[in-house]
């Protein structure tokens, strides 16, 4: 568990607390929002093959250290099949690593297009609630399965462009820093 708490702000909301219920449930929320307990695994089907990418998705892991654990999990791609023999493989490999409990972001071309800060607040959200675990699936070229989709709490677009399912695990872990630098109020984002 990763604490980063104002201690400044802390004192002055016990200063307040001694005042009322409301302020003591204003602190409870703050204490909440600011503790990081939450996990966030990324499911990405194969290997990332072109070191640009690579080094990109490795440059984003190291800065969200700071802020909450990120894992990326590799999914094997079978080497041989037609695509619907791929992507049915594929699918169920990343269904056998999903637990019950875990919140699942399905990265899709028709999923729902947001801002980066409401992508933040989105996350905050989910971190206010107390989830324990977000999983972002990208699928392999030729997508995933009607399973995968029904299994997905949300279904997240990037944009109406196509992008290739190895670099949107770039623009993901870059969008998934900037919330959180969003979240915590530091200099990242440019409104």
């Amino acid at each position: 568990m990763q604490y980063e708490i104002d201690v400044r702000k802390i004192l002055e909301l016990v200063k307040i607390f001694a005042s009322g219920p409301i302020p003591l449930l204003l602190f409870l929320i703050y204490l909440r929002a600011n503790v990081v307990d939450m996990k966030v695994q990324c499911f990405f089907v194969g290997k990332t093959s072109m070191k640009y990418l690579e080094e990109g998705i490795q440059l984003y892991l190291k800065r969200l250290i700071h802020y909450l654990p990120v894992e990326v999990v590799i999914i094997p791609s079978p080497f041989s099949g037609s695509d619907k023999d791929l992507v049915k493989k594929e699918s169920e490999a990343i269904l056998k690593k999903i637990k019950a409990t875990d919140f699942v972001i399905l990265l899709d071309e028709k999923g729902n297009e947001y801002s980066s800060v409401q992508f933040a607040n989105f996350v905050n959200s989910l971190m206010v609630r107390g989830l324990s675990k977000i999983v972002f699936v990208t699928g392999g070229a030729f997508g995933v399965s009607e399973s995968v989709h029904q299994r997905a709490n949300l279904t997240l677009s990037f944009s109406k462009f196509t992008l290739t399912h190895q670099m949107i695990r770039v623009f993901l872990l870059e969008q998934l820093y900037r919330a959180m630098t969003i979240i915590k109020n530091e200099q990242y984002h440019n409104p």
